[in-house]
């Protein structure tokens, strides 16, 4: 997430900037928005394997019938937040990050 919030995002908050207001900028030092984009989309995919993992071990989220109250919340809980963290991935790798890479090419960036 560092990476994203630090390095990424203020990039691609640049590229709509530069396009919004027909500027000029400088290219990255990371070379083309794909260079991070690959590092972001490399790690949802280790996240998506461990939620999977979570998910076996916790057979699917369902907690043992004579689990107590906190054991059923926490359950619930890495259930929601699996759910949140799906969306979270599709909405970068199949919106943010194609639209990044469409607006460095208008730019001819790359």
């Amino acid at each position: 997430m560092k990476k994203e919030e630090l390095v990424l995002f203020p990039f691609i908050k640049k590229l709509f900037n530069a396009l919004r207001t027909n500027t000029a900028i400088e290219h990255p030092h990371f070379g083309t928005v794909s260079n991070p984009i690959a590092m972001m989309m490399n790690e949802h995919d280790a996240e998506g394997e461990r939620f999977r993992e979570i998910a076996k071990l916790t057979n699917d989220y369902d907690p043992p019938s004579d689990a107590c109250e906190t054991y059923k919340v926490t359950f619930a809980m890495l259930k929601e937040f699996e759910q949140y963290l799906h969306k979270h991935i599709h909405l970068e790798n199949n919106i943010v990050f194609p639209k990044a890479k469409e607006m460095e090419t208008k730019l001819n960036l790359h």
